[in-house]
């Protein structure tokens, strides 16, 4: 449970903001804030009602006789998911488990973020220029366009460019490999049409959440752990070695002033400032 709602306050809130935020255009503060708001406002809720549904909310419907019409409500809004998803009000525990609040979070968040932002964006956001990509690439080669075939559709999907090395391929096709392949479509999608022609015994789900959660996640974990170390302190000596060779620009430091870096409203300044001395 803890894992689940830590997930749904951090992923459901955060999560739409800093993926629309990266890579869509029309992303708004207001879409920001309410996805942000609402995704840790229901996981919060979430922990709320779990934690006191026994003791307190369950024996105030209960004195109020609104027992009957709470059931009616969570058992309408599940019975279309019947019978993956069972909502039934009892005494004991609250209706809706930890990784359905993770879900109605995200979904929410999602759906606030996008149509508040629709509908508070007056314009596209330039993130070429924000970002120095494309046209606006102030060093290094300009980014190579890479057309949509059979054979580009996944790396385009992924984010493959011509920027990223052998090296970055192999790390970025792993960890899409690792997410989308062995956690949703095996661990997942897999395990769902499996159940959905032959139910698993219970202890079987024992054995699965040990080898998913405990086994291979540790084996993961010992040769990430190893691998980063090494190529983490190679980096890092890269890293001082450069920084000797850079010179400072006391302007790029991450602020956007008007939907730009002060990096790129220094020309204007100059520009300004040479006028005025003229006049």
């Amino acid at each position: 449970m803890f894992f689940a709602i830590t997930g749904a306050i951090w992923l459901g809130g955060a999560g739409p903001v800093i993926v629309f935020g990266l890579y869509w255009r029309r992303g708004t503060s207001a879409g920001a804030f309410a996805a942000l708001g609402s995704g840790s406002f229901l996981a919060v809720a979430g922990i709320l009602c779990q934690q006191t549904w026994a003791k307190y909310i369950y024996p105030f419907l209960d004195d109020m006789n609104l027992v009957k019409p709470v059931s009616w409500f969570f058992e309408t809004v599940s019975a279309p998911f019947n019978p993956y998803i069972v909502w039934k009000v009892t005494p004991d525990r609250f209706p809706v488990n930890s990784q359905e609040i993770y879900f109605i979070a995200m979904v929410v968040a999602i759906l606030l973020y996008v149509g508040l932002s629709l509908a508070t964006c007056r314009k596209p956001f330039n993130l070429e220029r924000m970002l120095h990509r494309g046209d606006y690439a102030e060093e290094g080669k300009a980014l190579e366009k890479i057309p949509w075939n059979i054979h580009t559709v996944f790396s385009k999907l992924i984010g493959i460019d011509s920027n990223y090395t052998r090296g970055d391929k192999i790390l970025a096709w792993s960890v899409f490999l690792w997410s989308f392949g062995w956690g949703f479509l095996l661990c997942f999608v897999g395990i769902v049409i499996w159940n959905s022609i032959y139910r698993w015994p219970n202890h079987w789900w024992a054995i699965k959440f040990h080898i998913t959660m405990l086994l291979v996640p540790g084996i993961v974990a010992v040769v990430s752990t190893i691998w980063f170390s090494i190529g983490g302190t190679v980096d890092l000596c890269r890293l001082f070695r450069r920084l000797k060779e850079k010179e400072e620009d006391y302007l790029d430091d991450g602020r956007v002033v008007i939907t730009v870096s002060p990096e790129d409203l220094l020309p204007n300044v100059k520009n300004a400032a040479e006028s005025a001395e003229q006049k």
